[in-house]
């Protein structure tokens, strides 16, 4: 069975609960500050509330860019979205769906890991789509059907997801991106 690809509209683009569970009441805890709280409310993100299933893109966006001004305050902007996105995985996987996908990938190792992302990241919004290229045993191409705001935001994203798949050595660059589409390439050591 071929599946038909997501044409969403970027106007109705939304991420999952999950991916803001995961970053806000996971993987920022303990560092959510009253004017943090205050600034993601008045965004359209009120901690105060059970999360809504579904928050649209753009806001999304600007709640990444909140966190890092707040959490990270005085870093660079590429290290403080580094560290947003180490968070970021670290606290995915505290919630349900995190823990079972995290701990798939830890069985599978980086290269079947690598195989099952486009799957995974499908499951975090309503719009991705991501053409898997294999370039060598340890070195895949990821090319999306998107782009994120954020210097070293997504590079380290999957850098943090490919250590928990076991990788040594990951690496993740940018290779194209051109506001609407993206490609990462995915290399790692190979073990003996």
């Amino acid at each position: 069975m071929t599946r038909r690809p997501r044409s969403v509209p970027p106007e109705q683009r939304q991420v999952y609960v999950q991916v803001v569970e995961g970053l806000l009441q996971h993987g920022l805890r303990g560092q959510v500050s009253p004017r943090l709280r205050e600034r993601l409310r008045q965004a359209g993100v009120d901690l105060d509330r059970p999360l809504l299933p579904l928050y649209p893109v753009p806001l999304w966006a600007r709640c990444l860019e909140i966190v890092v001004e707040e959490v990270y305050p005085g870093l660079p902007q590429a290290e403080g979205f580094a560290r947003l996105a180490q968070a970021h995985v670290e606290g995915y996987g505290a919630t349900l769906l995190g823990r079972a996908v995290m701990s798939v990938m830890r069985v599978l190792g980086p290269r079947r890991m690598v195989q099952r992302l486009p799957e995974v990241l499908r499951g975090t919004d309503n719009y991705t789509e991501v053409t898997l290229v294999e370039r060598g045993p340890a070195h895949f191409e990821l090319h999306f059907n998107s782009s994120l705001k954020g210097p070293g935001y997504v590079e380290t994203l999957f850098e943090a997801l490919l250590t928990a798949g076991g990788a040594k050595a990951p690496r993740s660059t940018k290779l194209y991106d051109d506001g609407e589409r993206t490609e990462y390439s995915l290399t790692w050591t190979q073990e003996p």
